[in-house]
């Protein structure tokens, strides 16, 4: 178990490592389910409350926190197919976690869920409107207030950027790996 822990923090460093390299867009980078991640849901309605609470746009980036082999997730396009759980009709499906799902056009909803066993029909499904372009912010808003979204600077650097995301990495990490880095 905590063998796998370790693979799944090391995974998560790395794709956070080859989006640096690769560079950044503009965008905000979601936490789906905060500090829960991509689970089993406490309730059949966690996911929907947590979309609810964002502002989410075109350019921005979903992150799905799950173990492979246990979840997965499957994207359908329509209410009618999101609603039954279905897998007929998939639009992608994803299955080696954590992914990185970029937004791009166009805007509107889009419907993601859990496709092992009967964690869709438990309430691991999420459904999103994606805006055209973000709402801007004034001055007064404090992006430090969001405990799971991460504004990545698009006026400045990636490495920046990607810190906030480092640093949970670097959390998730056994501290005998840390000391090894």
């Amino acid at each position: 178990m905590e063998r796998s822990k370790g693979r799944l923090s090391l995974l998560l460093l790395a794709v956070v490592l080859a989006s640096l390299v690769a560079g950044s867009s503009a965008g905000i980078y979601h936490i789906v389910g905060a500090g829960k991640g991509w689970t089993m849901a406490p309730n059949k309605t966690y996911y929907g409350d947590w979309a609810r609470t964002r502002n989410i746009s075109v350019g921005d980036k979903l992150m799905f926190l799950y173990r492979s082999g246990v979840y997965n997730i499957v994207e359908v396009p329509s209410r009618d197919l999101f609603d039954g759980c279905s897998m007929r009709n998939i639009t992608n499906r994803y299955q080696n976690g954590p992914t990185i799902i970029e937004l791009i056009p166009p805007a509107g909803p889009r419907y993601y869920f859990c496709g092992v066993g009967k964690h869709c029909e438990e309430g691991q499904k999420l459904k999103i409107y994606v805006a055209p372009f973000a709402p801007s912010r004034t001055q007064n808003d404090d992006p430090a207030e969001e405990d799971d979204v991460y504004d990545d600077m698009s006026g400045g650097s990636p490495a920046l950027a990607a810190m906030p995301l480092l640093a949970l990495a670097a959390c998730l990490l056994p501290l005998p790996l840390l000391l090894l880095m």
